[in-house]
């Protein structure tokens, strides 16, 4: 059903909206600026990492080829000043070329090589040694004795013996007799050289000891890399710093004015729409936001706009309609709903009109001023919204008179005959003003539609004959338009 009893007061604000809490400015590594070259520093190191692995991989590779090369020619080198010094010696090659072993059934170095050539081990190596510009040993096996070998060097055969152990990062080269060439890292003397052995063996193939020769040490060979690393790490730290600077210089060119259009929204969020969005001159995705933002912001500006209109249209249109002094709807919005209701007589709707006045209110206003008839008046429509049903309406016409429009559910006289009297009842009971206890009263007149009209004039007319009826029967009553007699029951004694 629809509802006709209005507020005193209506409210015409707009809900507002819960505003948003104050958001906190992220730190720099959780800032989309933070993340985008913290990403790009990353992805720049892992680029340099693996290029770098890589090259250092084949730097290795290419380092060890050599080396192993180098090795070889060492070596060729040391057989070749051998086999001049001792002719007895013979060599075997594999199909490069490369000598694999020394043949030789007379040991090198021995008591009798040395009166058959003239020439000490040491003096052997010495000329092997100038030649390679390398350190050149020649191993003795002694099988029987600790530690089963003599190690000599062209700087000091005796001091340098015993002091041969097996690399640790190649393949080993143990004490036990060589058969096949070795080339890899070998600790001599407490330094680990970078060497290439080949046995020497008798014509029958037994090992009698093995030719050494190296390229130089670890530290020696290595030097070069350990150059580049750190060459490389210094370029890395040149490049990130680089990186760093060009990538938050372009990224603040890129991102800068996000963090300023994200105040802009918050503010707008929170009520601010006369703030213009900034960067709206930029012409990327930036700008493109910016001027999302400036026009998301011109559409809440009209809105304020058109919920102010609607908020003023409201507001007038409820002091049109309304009393002002007591809330209650006045003459102009009783005439909109009685005109609705007759519509809806045809489809069976049934109400009834009641009009009143106060009885002995004259008296009041006459002894006690106009602010207190006002303030009594206000009382009034108090009580009387408090006896009406959702979809009855109470209203002021103008100076002590009412009326009250009740909408029947199934019997129209019984239910106006009952509401009627609730009103007299009420109006009766004092009312206490500024301290003073106000006694009035009133009659009412009672039309009842379709009956006594079909029109908001009969029916205002009929109830206001009724009224007249009603006063002139001794107040204190409603009369019904019809019977012209009192009704069936009223309430307290007539009032004069």
């Amino acid at each position: 059903m629809e509802q006709f009893r209005p507020t005193s007061h209506a409210s015409t604000a707009p809900a507002q909206s819960s505003l948003p809490p104050s958001v906190t400015a992220p730190s720099w590594r959780q800032s989309l600026l933070g993340k985008t070259v913290l990403f790009l520093l990353g992805a720049v190191l892992l680029a340099y990492g693996i290029g770098a692995g890589i090259g250092f991989i084949v730097v290795e590779r290419i380092s060890r080829d050599q080396w192993v090369d180098l090795a070889t020619i060492d070596t060729q080198i040391s057989t070749a000043a051998i086999r001049s010094v001792y002719t007895f010696v013979t060599v075997q090659n594999d199909r490069d070329g490369r000598v694999t072993r020394i043949v030789s059934d007379t040991p090198l170095g021995d008591e009798a090589s040395i009166l058959q050539t003239g020439f000490s081990p040491i003096d052997v190596l010495a000329l092997a040694s100038a030649q390679t510009l390398n350190n050149v040993w020649l191993l003795h096996y002694q099988p029987g004795k600790a530690p089963g070998y003599t190690l000599v060097s062209a700087d000091d055969g005796s001091g340098a013996q015993n002091r041969l152990a097996s690399g640790a990062r190649q393949a080993s080269l143990t004490l036990r007799e060589l058969a096949q060439p070795y080339t890899g890292f070998v600790r001599i003397d407490g330094h680990e050289y970078f060497v290439n052995a080949i046995p020497i063996v008798t014509r029958m193939g037994k090992p009698t000891g093995a030719l050494i020769s190296s390229i130089g040490t670890r530290e020696q060979l290595y030097r070069t890399r350990n150059t580049l690393i750190h060459n490389a790490l210094l370029v890395l730290v040149a490049v990130l710093l680089a990186a760093t600077l060009i990538i938050i210089w372009v990224l603040r060119r890129l991102f800068g004015p996000v963090p300023a259009l994200i105040r802009s929204l918050i503010g707008m969020a929170q009520g601010d729409t006369q703030t213009v969005a900034p960067h709206q001159d930029r012409r990327d995705e930036i700008g493109q936001l910016a001027n999302a933002i400036e026009t998301l912001r011109k559409a809440a500006v009209e809105r304020e706009q058109l919920l102010s209109l609607r908020e003023t249209a409201i507001r007038l249109d409820h002091m049109a309609h309304h009393d002002p002094l007591t809330g209650l709807p006045n003459r102009a919005y009783l005439d909109r709903v009685l005109t609705r209701m007759i519509e809806g007589l045809p489809s069976g709707v049934r109400f009834n009109v009641m009009l009143f006045d106060l009885d002995h209110f004259k008296p009041v206003n006459d002894s006690y001023g106009h602010a207190t008839g006002d303030a009594l008046l206000v009382a009034v429509g108090d009580r009387l919204n408090l006896l009406l049903g959702p979809d009855d309406l109470a209203v002021r016409l103008g100076g002590d008179e009412f009326v009250v429009v009740q909408r029947a559910v199934r019997d129209a006289r019984l239910e106006a005959a009952r509401l009627a009297e609730r009103i007299l009842e009420a109006l009766l009971r004092p009312f206490l003003i500024d301290g003073l206890a106000l006694n009035i009263g009133t009659s009412i007149g009672i039309a009842l539609a379709p009956e006594d009209g079909d029109n908001a004039h009969d029916l205002l007319r009929h109830a206001d004959a009724a009224l007249y009826a009603a006063k002139n029967a001794g107040r204190g009553r409603y009369l019904f338009h019809e019977s012209r007699t009192p009704g069936q029951t009223w309430l307290g004694a007539p009032t004069h």
